[in-house]
């Protein structure tokens, strides 16, 4: 089994190569799909949220309203990190029970992690080689804005609440420059799992 931990920053497009790696044939294994459920009312960390930052992050229906809650925490560094302290050993933990079920049936898969955060939340550990998906700065905060339906000035704030692309590339094993065409990307994306699986 390889495990390839798929990273970047915000807006560069880190699902878009997840999901060529799923039509290759990996399994992909969604980090933020997994804390979308993990705040569901109710559940552990729906409960340390809402203890942590008050009922003012719930919307009426009792979901965590994800757009109060972004401005909270990407607005001072010590409520993201409460939040990140959170969130990520449980992410972790629900990422660990995948990988064990995706080996299972099939020791010798390519499952890819498309984890946000895998660096600043220490993920890498769980990752045989990480590929770092990067495109320029104003393709990134296009891209956000768009993503999030947020000003330039938030999406600057949560760019810079992660660690910087540039050091990000320093320590990845491959870099996809995905600020072309998407056949450029996908050629990228090929060649890198030629050099994994062999084919």
């Amino acid at each position: 089994m390889i495990i390839v931990g798929v990273t970047g920053g915000i807006g560069t497009g880190k699902t878009t190569v997840a999901e060529m790696f799923r039509r290759m044939g990996a399994a992909v294994i969604d980090a933020d799909e997994i804390s979308h459920r993990l705040i569901y009312p109710g559940r552990p960390a729906w409960k340390k949220i809402v203890s942590t930052f008050g009922k003012a992050v719930l919307r009426r229906d009792y979901f965590i309203d994800r757009k109060v809650l972004a401005q909270k925490v990407f607005s001072d560094s010590r409520q993201l990190k409460k939040l990140n302290g959170i969130i990520h050993p449980l992410v972790y933990k629900a990422i660990r029970e995948k990988i064990a079920r995706i080996k299972r049936p099939d020791p010798s898969a390519l499952v890819i992690l498309d984890v946000p955060l895998l660096l600043e939340g220490g993920g890498q550990k769980h990752a045989d080689k990480l590929v770092v998906v990067a495109v320029p700065r104003d393709v990134q905060l296009k891209r956000a804005c768009e993503k999030f339906g947020i000003g330039e000035s938030d999406a600057l704030r949560r760019i810079k609440a992660q660690m910087p692309l540039k050091e990000k590339i320093k320590i990845a094993d491959f870099v996809i420059d995905n600020g072309g065409s998407l056949i450029s990307t996908e050629k990228q994306v090929r060649a890198i799992w030629k050099k994994l699986v062999g084919a």
